[in-house]
């Protein structure tokens, strides 16, 4: 995707986008996103800062807390602005012998550092309303200061739709929830609109209760910064739509029996996917290792990201093998949290056999979950043998699981 491709809404947004992205490169492409991310907290800072001088001028003329909410808000929105600038910038250092997976996990960092200083200044800004609602103050409110007020509304309607374009082209979570924050700057000024409106009819204790509706906005927005931060700093699951179609590509691959164990590692920019494949025991070692390739080939082709495959060879002479295999994916079709089964393994020269496989639900079953799953299973297998099985080994996974497989053996009657 080149520059020419992606036309803004408004000149000036053109302009600046023309600036800075490298025509060459996609637009979320790493090089490409931190440019536009630091051309996003760099206007924002500049801008916010204006507005904070104005509002808090404003604010001291007619004495409206909530319009010095308000200004304080921008005040917050300009350090925010500056440490999303600055989190792009440190996000471009290369890799390097401490960090071999690059430094893309700093914008994590920057929304963490702005959803702390959001529910700061929430805090304060509510006890300021509290204040005022008990103790009311009149409110100076001429007509020149709702222009001025309007005035900021446009720059702030600017602001959001030039965040919300910039996070449109490079996809990053930082910048999509930058917009979201000039957004609420927005209703929160439209707030102070009210608040003024409402101190020249005489119902001075509506400026308190603004101030703290503007509060509410500010602690909700820092909440939530902080929950997604943390997330991804902790080791957020994947999407289950995302390892499906990890599972669907890696599944077609010729020679891969099944996939699992599919595991997704984020490092900002940098994505890693690991995955256990199947594949005929009978293959010689060089073919094995071709399928592996092919496979990891086709999620960085499709993904764009690094794969790594681990092989399972799979023994299917063994006479139960075929009827063992069809069993287990009827049983499987049958279980709607039941994703997938691997590492079947039929062993003894005669019946009575010994069975065993690996079960994987979805990400959403709990482990709790997992008495009833090897009561129907078990079920399910002496239905279909009946009396030429007299072992049975299964073990039982999430999809995206850190926690060791839980596994239980089962001896039958004769």
């Amino acid at each position: 995707m080149k520059n020419s491709n992606h036309r803004l809404p408004f000149p000036l947004m053109n302009f600046l986008v023309r600036r800075v992205l490298v025509a060459e490169l996609p637009a979320d492409s790493h090089d490409n996103r931190t440019r536009l991310g630091m051309l996003a907290g760099w206007t924002s800072a500049v801008l916010s800062a204006l507005m904070a001088a104005a509002k808090f001028g404003l604010g001291m003329v007619s004495g409206s807390v909530s319009m010095i909410a308000d200004a304080t808000n921008n005040l917050t929105d300009m350090g925010s602005s500056l440490v999303i600038a600055l989190g792009f910038q440190w996000s471009r250092k290369p890799r390097d012998e401490d960090h071999p997976f690059g430094h893309g996990r700093i914008e994590a960092v920057a929304t963490l550092v702005l959803a702390i200083a959001l529910i700061l200044v929430g805090a304060e800004v509510a006890k300021s309303g509290i204040v005022r609602i008990f103790n009311p103050q009149p409110i100076e409110a001429p007509a020149w200061l709702l222009v001025g007020v309007g005035i900021t509304v446009v720059v702030k309607t600017w602001m959001a739709l030039f965040a919300r374009q910039l996070a449109r082209l490079s996809k990053s979570q930082v910048l999509e929830a930058d917009a979201w924050n000039h957004t609420f700057d927005i209703v929160c000024t439209l707030m102070v609109v009210i608040a003024l409106v409402s101190s020249k009819m005489g119902w001075g204790a509506v400026d308190g209760w603004t101030a703290v509706g503007v509060a509410i906005f500010i602690l909700y927005t820092g909440v939530s910064y902080a929950r997604d931060a943390i997330d991804i700093l902790l080791g957020q699951k994947p999407d289950s739509a995302e390892v499906r179609a990890i599972h669907d590509a890696v599944v077609d691959v010729d020679g891969v029996m099944s996939v699992h164990e599919i595991m997704v590692h984020h490092y900002g920019d940098v994505k890693m996917v690991s995955f256990h494949i199947e594949v005929d025991a009978g293959m010689s070692l060089v073919e094995a290792h071709l399928v592996s390739e092919r496979a990891e080939d086709a999620v960085e082709h499709h993904f764009k990201w690094r794969a790594l495959a681990h092989l399972d060879p799979v023994d299917r002479t063994h006479p139960l093998f075929e009827e063992l295999n069809r069993a287990l994916h009827r049983y499987i079709e049958s279980e709607p949290c039941m994703v997938d089964v691997h590492d079947l393994r039929a062993e003894g020269d005669a019946p009575p056999y010994r069975i065993s496989f690996d079960l994987v639900t979805d990400m959403e079953t709990k482990r709790s979950c997992y008495d009833e799953l090897y009561r129907r299973s078990l079920a399910a297998m002496q239905q279909a043998f009946g009396g030429r099985i007299d072992h049975v080994e299964i073990g039982i996974e999430a999809a995206i699981e850190s926690a060791p497989m839980a596994r239980r053996k089962f001896d039958l009657p004769a």
